[in-house]
């Protein structure tokens, strides 16, 4: 279920179990306009006050030298490599 209110944009969405954990799934609309990609770091607040979970994306400042491009294609490679990328650690 979508609702717009001003510039927000608000879904409704069930919550699944993983392992001890609980779950659940960012819109696709949502993804893409944030450009979310798997792997990212996200950023979880708890409003004790307000009863609201908030999630952003972790901001994280890209090292003096690196180009963006470089980073985002490091990220790529390592997000596709990441399983062969953990067995060469455990080694």
């Amino acid at each position: 279920m979508n609702a717009m209110m001003g510039r927000e944009k608000r879904h409704t969405r069930r919550l699944s179990q993983v392992g001890n954990s609980l779950s659940t799934v960012i819109p696709k609309e949502i993804v893409v306009e944030m450009q979310m990609n798997k792997g990212d770091e996200m950023e979880i607040f708890y409003d004790e006050e307000r009863g609201e979970i908030v999630m952003r994306k972790a901001n994280r400042s890209i090292p003096k030298g690196i180009r963006p491009d470089v980073l985002k294609a490091m990220n790529r490679t390592i997000t596709k490599y990441d399983n062969a990328l953990r067995n060469l650690r455990d080694r």
